[in-house]
């Protein structure tokens, strides 16, 4: 079991795991209103010191290792990049709507031996920079007990502001929540599910408690959905390169004003690929 540390920077804050970089947290890098700025998890590396994230890569800028995407949020677009738009068929740049998770503070971070917890809380703007929404966004870490890892918590709970919340993913790969872009020499993972279903292809668009992915080249991350989630067992937006929980890919949400949403995921990230009797353990203590 490690020692986990935070240290704060210009971006954002570092997650250490005996002295060795696990992730940095980037709340505050300024990027292109097009790309719809969010905090995001990036790099994110194995005990080993493999890479898991692709960060703002050539095909998709607005892909940042790991984040909060929302596609659709009422008028804006806070995921980044075309929107999809039916009528034409096609994926389509529409200037003037991109929104922002705009960070504000950190409004706790301490560390305790092998755990560590930051709090933040986080607006949602719309491309006129009115807030939308405010999130209490929670990240919780802890340092495996029996094997070189991590494992995080990460619990959002989204308030909205002024009006209602209407959300909604791409109208047309059907994608929005929490999400994980891989990038080399992590890409072309070997993914599975809780369900016993494999490959990435068969994955697709399935319901599963948890997902694990098997680096081509080392290391592995398990993405799990938590029972108390709206939809659960979630939907799986799955690509060799990519990971996602799809709240959204059975179709529209609304958060009436007043009410809050609260979303719960946990991330493990592993030196090598285990064993499913494993991630159910971590599991059944992620669910409680």
């Amino acid at each position: 079991m490690g020692k986990l540390e935070v240290k704060t920077n210009c971006l954002g804050f570092e997650l250490y795991d005996d002295g060795r970089l696990v992730t940095l947290y980037r709340a505050l890098e300024e990027i292109d209103r097009e790309e719809s700025p969010k905090p995001c998890f990036a790099p994110i590396y194995t005990p080993r010191g493999r890479l898991i994230t692709a960060y703002r890569p050539k095909d998709h800028l607005w892909h940042t290792g790991l984040y909060y995407g929302w596609v659709h949020v009422n008028d804006s677009n806070l995921w980044g990049g075309a929107w999809y738009l039916p009528e034409k068929g096609e994926y389509v740049p529409v200037p003037g709507t991109h929104g922002r998770q705009v960070h504000v503070a950190f409004d706790e971070i301490s560390c305790a031996g092998s755990e560590a917890r930051v709090v933040e809380t986080v607006q949602w703007q719309n491309s006129s920079d009115q807030t939308i929404a405010t999130e209490k966004r929670s990240l919780e870490f802890q340092s495996l007990t029996d094997r070189p890892g991590t494992m995080w918590r990460i619990t959002s709970a989204i308030s909205p502001e002024g009006k209602a919340l209407e959300m909604a993913s791409s109208r047309a790969s059907l994608y929005s929540g929490l999400e994980l872009r891989m990038g080399p020499p992590f890409a072309e993972a070997a993914h599975r599910t809780s369900e016993g279903v494999r490959g990435h292809e068969n994955i697709m668009k399935s319901k599963a408690r948890w997902c694990c992915g098997v680096g081509a080249c080392g290391g592995a991350v398990v993405m799990m959905d938590h029972p108390s989630n709206p939809r659960h067992p979630t939907n799986w937006f799955v690509r060799a390169s990519w990971m996602g929980a799809a709240l959204l890919m059975e179709g529209d949400m609304t958060v009436p004003l007043g009410k809050t949403l609260t979303l719960r995921y946990g991330l493990m990230v592993l030196d090598a690929d285990p064993r499913d009797e494993f991630i159910e353990s971590q599991f059944e203590v992620f669910a409680t």
